[in-house]
């Protein structure tokens, strides 16, 4: 989850709670009605702080609502997005945060809007063997983040997000492919296969990939394809367990024609079999 006093400090919240230091105890037994827009979003902190998310996004929504054109107002979007997201409301989180990126290309905490739309759908990444669209989502907006906004700590952590989500989606697709093994249907398995060494490269999974694309080829009977396929894993990843399993997959195996000074790489592989 979101670390609540870093992103605090990040939307300048401490020297507005400064600001509301000296303001009389007695504004909280005011009706809501009485109270000005900073009495109202130092509510929607204090409830914030106490982790009453539904008080604080009513406090934040009724600033947005009261005073929009107030310079709390924008503030008060986003931390209302925010308190929506700690309180697991995601849908509601994911529209403000698309209302207030549209309203404010260029804001001042439009970077902020970003990241938090992306941890919107990574919250919801649970599990490898679900319905993969939200890492699919989140993927991609912490992709843009990292076009958009490469110089900010925002990218630092998509980075790691991203590296996260391409494993995790690999997995999917690996998990697939070898249910379709188990299935009986070694033709649709391939085409599983060949989809991860041709988009998740470097993730940790391709050893495995390629071992069970050398596995659903034999099924087949493209036996010199699986030749091929257990060279390529014998060749990139000679200490990996799939390369050592893959010793007793095929017997014998065929020398891979290189060109001197050349690697046979996955790229190579894909270039001359699946294309």
């Amino acid at each position: 989850m979101i670390n609540l006093k870093k992103y605090l400090i990040i939307l300048k919240i401490f020297s507005i709670m400064f600001l509301l230091s000296n303001c009389s105890s007695t504004n909280t037994n005011k009706d809501q009605s009485q109270l000005s827009d900073i009495q109202i979003y130092s509510k929607g902190l204090s409830s914030l702080e106490k982790g009453n998310f539904s008080n604080a996004t009513s406090d934040f929504d009724d600033v947005f609502l009261n005073y929009p054109f107030s310079s709390l107002a924008p503030n008060s979007e986003i931390m209302s997005a925010y308190a929506l997201y700690q309180n697991n409301n995601i849908k509601k989180a994911i529209a403000k945060l698309n209302s207030y990126i549209e309203m404010n290309p260029k804001g001042e905490l439009t970077e902020y809007a970003h990241y938090l739309l992306a941890m919107c759908y990574y919250s919801q990444v649970s599990s490898e063997n679900r319905d993969p669209s939200s890492s699919i989502k989140s993927l991609n907006y912490f992709k843009l983040i990292m076009t958009k906004f490469p110089n900010t700590k925002y990218a630092r952590d998509s980075k790691l997000k991203i590296h996260f989500l391409r494993n995790t989606l690999a997995k999917n697709e690996l998990n697939i492919g070898k249910f379709y093994l188990r299935k009986g249907a070694p033709a649709s398995s391939v085409k599983r296969f060949k989809f991860i060494l041709q988009n998740y490269q470097n993730t940790s999974v391709i050893p495995e990939t390629i071992y069970r694309l050398s596995e659903a080829l034999l099924i087949i009977g493209l036996k010199d394809e699986a030749i091929k396929s257990n060279a390529l894993l014998d060749y990139n990843f000679p200490d990996n367990n799939w390369t050592k399993l893959s010793k007793n997959l095929i017997k014998t195996k065929s020398k891979i024609n290189q060109k001197e000074n050349s690697e046979y790489s996955i790229i190579n592989h894909l270039k001359d079999f699946f294309e």
